[in-house]
């Protein structure tokens, strides 16, 4: 490809997020599917602008693509949570969370053991590399629904726990494959420390990154403000495994767009709050960043070589999924949230995503499961990842042309209202 061709190609991802972006604002037509779309449509197998031997090149960076639009993603959506949110809602969306993660966990490992044949530890495996929900296409469709405050800072802290509980809980199963013993009070007090210092990591890395923009004035903020969190991301991740920089990056996010908001003993040694343009650009740059994941996601599954027999075990993992979701939304979503609309949107919003592509592929390269299985695994992630997505962006369409509100005050911020209109 020449650089003509390129440039060609950035122009038209652009101009397909930016159309995109405004059909989802103004219809809430699923713009995640047409950037996916518009993926698959450059691959080899349909217009053939990005050819196959470029597609298997671009394919391999999917590590890194996924890290660089999760922390950027995640650090928006902590700018844009509101601390007293995140207190009041942090321990339902726990609740929350662990329940519909080990319910998904369960019923997949389920279905693998009985229709597949698989052992426990391979069904097990599955059903952990798939129970989370993806940070990265949660948070921009929740973002501009207009359902509570409340539901949508659960689901945001939804995607940012089953991160580290979908990596900590595959990395800790494998390790139990590989040596036949299990520590499960080893196991939890990993993801709780996870957890933990991932979180601290983030809020005290934006403590300090606020007295460090106090000194250094405006020039180049925001840059050297991303340069930061991409730095605090790789700290997470190197110290306490995969997963951790997710939490660190909304840490971090949250505690810089709320920095007017600290605890007033934090805001007199600060003695700063963050510049409101860094927050605006940001913006930009996440519309980038997700404009460009969802069309490189499209262009990968272009490239994924599916069989028959994957494909049907990916429908039918996607169908016990749907149905997990449906009695955890109907259940414990019932008791936290009257509103159908919030229910809803607690049911729709499960697409799997970075951190179930990523694992996906390490029990075949550790060498845990067989070829057969290892290859299973990852096809069957590709659809389910597929399928969960074109979901989601569908029930977004639907919660706002189909679902009704109660009536009641809205409370949306003036940013969500923004963003709606």
């Amino acid at each position: 490809m020449d650089s003509n061709t390129l440039l060609l190609l950035v122009s038209m991802a652009l101009f397909v997020g930016f159309v995109a972006n405004h059909l989802f604002a103004k219809y809430r037509a699923p713009d995640v599917l047409f950037l996916i779309l518009f993926g698959v449509l450059l691959g080899p197998g349909i217009t053939g602008m990005i050819d196959g031997g470029m597609a298997s090149q671009i394919t391999q960076f999917t590590t890194y693509v996924a890290a660089v639009a999760l922390s950027v993603i995640m650090l928006q959506a902590g700018m844009d949570l509101k601390i007293k949110d995140v207190v009041k809602s942090f321990n339902r969306a726990l609740i929350f969370t662990l329940i519909a993660f080990f319910v998904s966990t369960g019923v997949i490992a389920l279905v693998c053991k009985l229709t597949m044949n698989w052992s426990l530890g391979e069904s097990l495996l599955m059903g952990v590399i798939l129970a989370g929900t993806s940070g990265a296409i949660v948070i921009p469709l929740i973002k501009a629904l207009n359902v509570s405050t409340e539901v949508k800072t659960m689901l945001t802290l939804e995607a940012a726990l089953t991160d580290v509980l979908v990596i900590g809980g595959a990395m800790a199963i494998m390790a139990v494959m590989a040596s036949g013993n299990a520590d499960l009070v080893a196991v939890g007090t990993d993801v709780f420390i996870a957890f933990l210092v991932s979180s601290i990591l983030g809020v005290v890395g934006g403590i300090i990154w606020l007295r460090v923009l106090k000194h250094i004035g405006q020039n180049l903020s925001y840059m050297v403000t991303l340069a930061f969190m991409l730095l605090l991301f790789s700290l997470a991740e190197l110290t306490v495994g995969l997963g951790g920089g997710a939490m660190t990056a909304l840490m971090f996010g949250l505690t810089m767009g709320n920095s007017d908001s600290l605890p007033s003993a934090i805001q007199r040694r600060v003695d700063y709050c963050c510049d409101p343009r860094i927050i605006d650009f940001h913006d930009e740059i996440s519309f980038f960043v997700r404009t460009f994941f969802f069309i490189y996601l499209g262009l990968v599954l272009s490239t994924t070589a599916l069989s028959p027999v994957d494909i049907l075990a990916g429908v039918v993992v996607f169908n016990v999924i749907v149905l997990g979701r449906i009695a955890v939304s109907n259940t414990v979503g019932k008791l936290m949230f009257e509103d159908l609309r919030d229910r809803a949107a607690l049911l729709f919003m499960m697409p799997r995503g970075l951190a179930a592509a990523v694992v996906a592929s390490i029990p075949l390269s550790m060498g845990v499961v067989s070829v057969q299985v290892g290859n299973m695994i990852g096809a069957i992630t590709a659809v389910v990842i597929l399928l969960t997505t074109c979901l989601a962006s569908i029930g977004a369409f639907i919660i706002e042309k189909r679902v009704g509100r109660d009536e009641r005050p809205c409370d949306c911020t003036a940013h969500d209202a923004d963003a709606i209109r």
